[in-house]
């Protein structure tokens, strides 16, 4: 849902809600936090193929990471509930959102990843 943080504000806030059991189901595209020295604090694209032990770990398969001994697979490992974010709404492009600031906060996208 949205929220607008002022009255008479055109900035809109989004907000992510977890599904009601506190965790995300069997295909949701996500986002997973790299935890990996280098990477830390970034972000990757990635579907859950299956979540397991009440919603506490996830087995993922990631967009654009691929395994080490084959590189023609996708990389899938198990990450932990506290990795793993909602994919943000798509995004709407208006000459209003073109306009960055200084010290605005964004993400970044470079090296497969959300920076």
């Amino acid at each position: 849902f949205k929220v607008q943080p002022n009255p008479g504000s055109k900035q809109t806030i989004f907000l992510w809600c977890l599904n009601h059991n506190g965790g995300f189901y069997k295909g949701d595209e996500v986002k997973v936090c790299s935890k990996e020295e280098g990477f830390l604090g970034s972000y990757y694209e990635a579907k859950i193929l299956y979540p397991f032990n009440n919603n506490s770990l996830y087995r993922m398969k990631y967009k654009n990471i691929i395994e080490e001994e084959d590189q023609t697979w996708p990389l899938v490992e198990i990450v932990s509930t506290d990795e793993v974010r909602p994919m943000p709404p798509p995004a709407t492009i208006t000459r209003a959102t073109q306009v960055f600031h200084y010290l605005d906060r964004l993400d970044a996208f470079d090296n497969d990843g959300w920076w």
